[in-house]
């Protein structure tokens, strides 16, 4: 297990260098396979990792919102990127660390700021909040498999962990956004996060990457968060029996002639 202090500001790449087991790592064991979960997290000849332009406005978002200070250190406006004095520029910055944006991906990062000002809950305890902890990492050993895990945790306010989330048009409705939530294993996340950091509520600020830039505040029932902890156990216990056999299956080696026999889902009539 990798020896630091919980609740520690780490950088973050020293945090993702660190090789302990992070929700991230789960989610993909469950949506990729324990093969290629090995690959992109032991490699040694991985690819570098390329944010996507989503990715992006959501780290930009994160970063105005939740550590604002740090802002102007690490991104730069910058429409000019095709001419040869901008690209030499994004080049020079890009060397330096920093990372430029647009005036439309500004557009979109105020808007998203501004509506969250307006958001009673957002406003209280992120934008105007001086008393939490952004963007804090934490390290323990699963008590279930004896695997080390890791977080990183948006906010830690008041006993809660907040996670801020970006999403399409649409995407803060609370339909739409519990069945993300299902998609994308976030309840395997607030039970990974919860189990590291000893808090008692975790709250989801879902915002809207388009205008109206629309807002929810969402937590998770109990039952949600139980069925969260039992998926991180059922993948931890994967990934402690692979560790042993030292065979990390994957698509093609799931049965043994390397085929599988697909059947209908009940859904489809």
């Amino acid at each position: 297990m990798t020896d630091y202090i919980q609740g520690h500001d780490v950088p973050e790449h020293i945090y993702r260098a660190a090789k302990d087991w992070a929700a991230s790592d789960l989610k993909s064991v469950i949506d990729y396979g324990l093969e290629a979960t090995y690959i992109r997290k032991f490699g040694k000849d991985n690819p570098p990792r390329v944010a996507s332009p989503a990715m992006k406005v959501g780290s930009m978002v994160h970063c105005y919102c939740l550590e604002p200070k740090l802002f102007p250190d690490r991104y730069v406006l910058l429409d000019d990127k095709r001419s040869k004095k901008g690209k030499e520029l994004a080049l020079q910055l890009a060397e330096s660390g920093r990372e430029t944006f647009t005036s439309s991906e500004m557009t979109t990062f105020m808007g998203i700021y501004n509506a969250l000002s307006k958001n009673e809950f957002a406003k209280k305890y992120v934008i105007d909040d001086t008393s939490g902890k952004a963007e804090q990492s934490y390290w323990w050993t699963h008590s279930g498999t004896g695997l080390p895990c890791k977080a990183r945790c948006d906010y830690v306010v008041d006993d809660m962990v907040i996670d801020l989330k970006t999403t399409g048009e649409g995407g803060a409705n609370p339909d739409k956004f519990t069945r993300t939530i299902v998609n994308f294993h976030y309840h395997l996340q607030a039970a990974h996060y919860l189990q590291a950091t000893g808090a008692k509520r975790f709250i989801f600020i879902a915002v809207e990457k388009t205008h109206p830039y629309s807002v929810g505040v969402y937590q998770l029932s109990p039952n949600f968060i139980d069925k969260g902890y039992e998926l991180q156990k059922q993948t931890l216990h994967q990934i402690l029996e692979a560790s042993k056999t030292k065979f990390w299956r994957g698509y093609t080696n799931a049965s043994p002639d390397g085929i599988q026999t697909l059947t209908p889902p009940s859904w489809l009539k």
